[in-house]
């Protein structure tokens, strides 16, 4: 029988061999940079232990191992980065690395899980993977010069180039993992069950159904919750009337956009009878107001205003982010997220979303530059990216911790909704 992907993962002793070899190597390499205090290099060896012993310790078998290849491959960036001439260039090295590694953490969650993914979804989340990776490294890079002193980051510019990386060479390997499966036919990108282990091993359930809605949950009425929604309503339309009197087109701009933000949920509500209960409402109507009221005085005067938006806006990604991937699991055939690895794919899904987000910051600094030109997005140093992707992370999982319950009659009402109009159906 011909070797695939997913036979790997089934105790081949010489694939077991040479792939615990890599590790070796690895931890060789890494202890190293330890001793010479090389972070980004620590920070990736680790990276790719830890991955390597994903099949191993799962499946309790020193014999369960990724594929040879594709260890190999995680291995090339660390050998590489040992004889880069300089220290930028070994940086650049390793992020760009962190592509093998999701490729490679994305291969091992297809064999060891029930997942499925579509090919076009495969390559998105070795993507988002890889930036997600990519903004691991460099926040804890970022703490460990905070509290050390050192300036292992130097810059603000230096850090985008270092994520963009990471996130070319993720696309890159996700192209690559879609190419590597189709030269296996008969090997779907889902899991096989190897010898000894039960099926029903990885499938757990969420225990997310059956919660009292958000605005049950909060301390107040359901009429008070209706309330506080208007008065804050109240205050973005004061905020774009002072901008129109000052002719402050950025104000007017900012106070609009999150105005007609909160109107989405009463509009999905009664055009759809989408069912956002007056909790849910008024969570996202508070946390595009306290974005307004920043944007409108407070960023400029204070800075934890602004690390106190960004966990906030990103329990509102976090929460489109799981609504899509629970719609789309229940229409498509080829596409199913296991519960147990909704959380990950939530905070995942938020970190990348930040990451991207900062990559558009970037370049509309770049054409500022350039150009001259004002540009309605715009980064503010490292300390300001860093703090960003941190409290991003902060926020993502806080909702995939204990944000997903509120959303499940919204997800549900969504899906039956696209099925009477048979949106996703293939």
């Amino acid at each position: 029988m011909s070797r695939t992907p997913t036979r790997a993962f089934h105790g081949e002793r010489s694939n077991a061999y040479l792939s615990w070899l890599a590790i070796a190597v690895v931890a060789v390499v890494g202890g190293h940079a330890l001793l010479d205090g090389r972070v980004h290099d620590v920070l990736f060896a680790a990276t790719v232990v830890a991955v390597a012993l994903v099949p191993a310790v799962a499946l309790e078998s020193k014999r369960a191992a990724l594929p040879w290849e594709v260890t190999a491959v995680t291995v090339v960036p660390l050998l590489a980065a040992a004889i880069a001439p300089t220290f930028w260039s070994r940086q650049l090295v390793l992020y760009a690395g962190a592509g093998a590694l999701a490729l490679a953490l994305t291969l091992e969650v297809h064999a060891l899980t029930e997942i499925r993914l579509e090919r076009w979804v495969a390559v998105a989340v070795v993507t988002m993977v890889s930036a997600s990776i990519a903004a691991a490294w460099a926040m804890a890079t970022w703490l460990w010069d905070l509290v050390a002193g050192t300036a292992v980051l130097a810059s603000n510019t230096e850090v985008m180039w270092l994520l963009l990386a990471a996130t070319v060479t993720g696309l890159s390997a996700g192209v690559c993992f879609d190419l590597y499966y189709r030269h296996f036919p008969g090997e779907e990108l889902v899991s096989a069950p190897v010898d000894g282990i039960a099926e029903n091993a990885f499938a757990i359930e969420a225990g997310i159904d059956g919660r009292p809605s958000l605005e049950r949950r909060l301390p107040i009425s359901g009429r008070t919750q209706c309330g506080l929604v208007q008065v804050l309503r109240f205050g973005m339309i004061a905020m774009v009337g002072y901008g129109a009197v000052t002719l402050d087109s950025g104000v007017v701009v900012n106070a609009a956009a999150m105005l007609g933000v909160t109107f989405v949920p009463t509009l999905l509500r009664r055009r759809y009878e989408i069912p956002f209960d007056s909790g849910l409402t008024l969570w996202i109507t508070f946390v595009v107001f306290m974005h307004a009221i920043g944007s409108f005085y407070v960023y400029d005067r204070s800075f934890w205003w602004h690390n106190v938006t960004h966990p906030l806006s990103a329990t509102l990604v976090g929460a489109v982010g799981y609504v899509a991937v629970r719609v789309a699991d229940e229409h498509r055939d080829e596409i199913h997220l296991p519960p147990e690895l909704t959380p990950a794919f939530v905070v995942v899904f938020v970190v990348a979303f930040g990451v991207f987000w900062e990559i558009g910051e970037f370049g509309f600094d770049l054409v500022a530059d350039r150009t001259g030109l004002q540009m309605p997005l715009a980064q503010h140093g490292l300390d300001d990216t860093m703090s960003d992707i941190l409290f991003n992370a902060i926020g993502a999982i806080v909702v995939a911790r204990w944000g997903l319950a509120y959303l499940t009659d919204v997800t549900d009402a969504v899906t039956d909704r696209l099925e009477a109009w048979s949106v996703l159906d293939g």
